[in-house]
């Protein structure tokens, strides 16, 4: 027979599991097959072995026809004389195939199953590789357009709070891939990591916008400042939440009534205090301006009388208020 008369390769020759330890058995299958009915012991031990054999070749599924080959895949190692008494009972089911190898149907079927299922996770790994390099791309160009705008971020930032600190600035163009709209209403947190599911987090408390984005402050002052005409209900309080971002507002205030204050090293001042302490603030940023004044007023009197720093423990400048 020559080899335009044996049939087309089971497997394609680009089939390759290697690295995969696990192939699966069809025990029911196995158990009711000829094989398992009408082999000896050593031809039932002789098949099972060339078939895990075979889960490793290439293609997966096939096997050289070489008796040396076969005699050591079957365990016999050299005992040719051995592996010829078993070899009928053990090839049971294999055919040869037009390439000059070996093949069984069933464990060319699951071999095919099994590359389609490799090639699969492989794409779907390719694709995480990407996203994960494409977001480690976008936080470098965010984090360089936010020291730009003067705000320093610690590296560490989550990527959702970086995001919504740059959308802040309201940049055109920026490069930088979305991943949906953050839109803070007070009633759920609608965006999740793989998309909008709108309704997710009831109960819970929304994100905080950052300081100084307008377009996401305004829903949630309306409605309290119709409730402190009434005079019905306070502005409610809540502890400091980081990162505390400094906007182009409160630079420009800095600049003109702090101008000798060192903004970066009292702003972690202030955050490590207000942190450690655990307080509750109805308006931080007029917090953060009465400590800057704190801060100008102390610079001030060393300059004037070489007194010593005030004890910045000292909160009870807090409540005196906040005169713009």
């Amino acid at each position: 027979m020559t080899a335009s008369d044996l049939p087309a390769p089971l497997v394609p020759a680009d089939v390759d599991l290697r690295g995969l330890p696990f192939m699966p058995l069809d025990v029911n299958r196995v158990r009711d097959s000829d094989l398992a009915i009408e082999a000896s012991g050593d031809e039932f031990r002789a098949a099972v072995l060339l078939w895990c054999a075979s889960w490793n070749q290439v293609p997966a599924g096939s096997l050289p026809d070489a008796e040396q080959a076969l005699a050591a895949y079957a365990g016999f190692g050299r005992d040719l004389k051995s592996w010829k008494k078993v070899r009928a009972g053990a090839l049971r089911g294999f055919v040869k195939c037009s390439d000059g190898r070996l093949y069984h149907p069933v464990v060319a079927e699951k071999a095919i199953d099994a590359w389609a299922q490799r090639l699969e996770h492989r794409a779907a790994k390719d694709n995480e590789n990407k996203r994960k390099e494409k977001e480690r791309q976008d936080r470098v160009r965010m984090f360089g357009a936010l020291r730009e705008a003067g705000q320093v971020l610690p590296y560490n930032t989550p990527t959702k709070a970086l995001r919504e600190a740059f959308a802040a600035l309201d940049l055109p163009d920026s490069g930088v891939t979305s991943h949906g709209p953050v839109t803070v209403t007070g009633h759920a947190q609608v965006t999740a990591k793989r998309g909008n599911r709108e309704g997710e987090g009831q109960g819970k408390e929304p994100p905080i916008a950052p300081l100084g984005d307008q377009s996401q402050e305004q829903p949630a002052k309306k409605p309290a400042a119709k409730a402190e005409s009434k005079g019905t209900r306070a502005k409610p309080r809540k502890p400091l939440q980081l990162p505390f971002l400094m906007t182009g507002e409160m630079l420009a205030w800095a600049k003109e009534k702090a101008p000798a204050v060192n903004l970066d090293r009292e702003t972690e001042r202030f955050c490590d205090y207000w942190t450690g302490t655990g307080k509750a603030m109805a308006d931080w940023p007029s917090t953060w301006r009465n400590w800057m004044r704190r801060a100008q007023d102390d610079i001030e009197r060393r300059g004037q009388s070489g007194a010593p720093k005030s004890d910045l423990n000292d909160t009870s400048w807090i409540h005196e208020g906040d005169p713009l």
